[in-house]
């Protein structure tokens, strides 16, 4: 069974939980009758579960012991944790073309991958027309675009996939930052709580109303620092987004779903331990909010056209180099 990719934590619910026990009962951690008694649900028995797989795997949990975060993801899906650069994926995505074979014929003839690649984008502008100055057929025409599509399908491919594990990579790093920030927000939370209830204590101020007062402030203080943050990360989120969704449209950007969804922390400084919850998981952005056709899209179809183009004029040259027009 293979993990979630996306984070969670304790009080959660839903498909990506259910995953995550499966996982974790394939790894001999939870059983089906611990399953059970919360099916999807992120409970105790998840938790401890999670722990204890943490634990066996040397996941470094000091930032949020039992939540399934980023390192956890890394060391599930077999990465260790290690962050690839863009001059990773660019490398990975240039040796997968170069193993195409109409590209390693084009490059024993002389050119450069970097040559092919932008020869594929660039095409040829001039007209289709045939040797009589007569637009070609229809099945001519036919078979010139399925050659432009060959040709640029590789190149275009290539780049969608890059750039949706770049932009991907990106969202994934935002909601890790923003629940490293929940995580180490709730903590000094719990500490500043359990310092100023021992302060009060030591004095005999315990149950005073100025004590109630200060509580309250230190509340709204933690509650308006996590909405900036909320606001900055959904922001950010945002942005990175919508640019993904201006290249490809909104159903690519509707695809990246998983990557809008925040939670929060709850405080609550008039508890006696703790103080600390967790808010439910609600979506940031909405692709469907504006409407792209996608400009790699409409440059992809535009170098298509190019390269039909360029196929029958070069049919047309060949035609009238041959004599074709003496034939009339």
């Amino acid at each position: 069974m293979n993990p979630p990719n996306t984070n969670l934590q304790p009080g959660q619910s839903g498909n990506d939980v259910a995953q995550l026990q499966q996982f974790l009962l394939a790894q001999g951690l939870l059983t089906q009758a611990d399953i059970a008694t919360g099916p999807g649900i992120y409970g105790p028995k998840t938790t401890n579960a999670v722990k204890r797989w943490q634990q066996a795997n040397g996941v470094d949990n000091t930032s949020g012991p039992g939540f399934w975060g980023p390192r956890s993801i890394a060391v599930a899906s077999g990465q260790g944790g290690a962050q690839e650069t863009e001059q990773d994926i660019d490398a990975q995505y240039m040796e997968a073309a170069l193993r195409n074979p109409k590209v390693a014929s084009l490059i024993n003839g002389g050119d450069t991958a970097e040559s092919i690649f932008a020869a594929l984008q660039s095409g040829n502008l001039s007209g289709i027309t045939n040797s009589q100055g007569m637009p070609f057929s229809v099945e001519e025409q036919q078979k010139a675009m399925e050659r432009g599509r060959d040709d640029t399908k590789l190149y275009y491919e290539a780049l969608q996939n890059k750039e949706t594990a770049s932009v991907e990579a990106n969202l994934a790093q935002k909601q890790a930052n923003y629940q490293d920030y929940l995580l180490n927000s709730g903590q000094q939370f719990e500490d500043d709580k359990l310092k100023a209830d021992k302060s009060a204590a030591d004095s005999g101020v315990l149950f005073s109303g100025s004590r109630f007062q200060k509580e309250r402030k230190m509340q709204n203080a933690y509650n308006q620092d996590q909405q900036s943050q909320f606001g900055a990360t959904s922001r950010d989120i945002g942005n990175t987004a919508q640019d993904f969704q201006y290249k490809y449209g909104n159903k690519a950007a509707g695809g990246l779903k998983d990557f809008f969804k925040l939670g929060a922390n709850t405080y609550n400084a008039g508890v006696a331990k703790g103080g600390v919850g967790s808010s439910g998981i609600s979506s940031i952005y909405n692709p469907a909010q504006s409407n792209y056709q996608g400009t790699r899209n409409t440059e992809r179809s535009t170098a298509v056209n190019q390269r039909a183009a360029g196929y029958l004029q070069n049919r047309g040259n060949k035609l009238l180099a041959s004599g074709y027009n003496n034939k009339l």
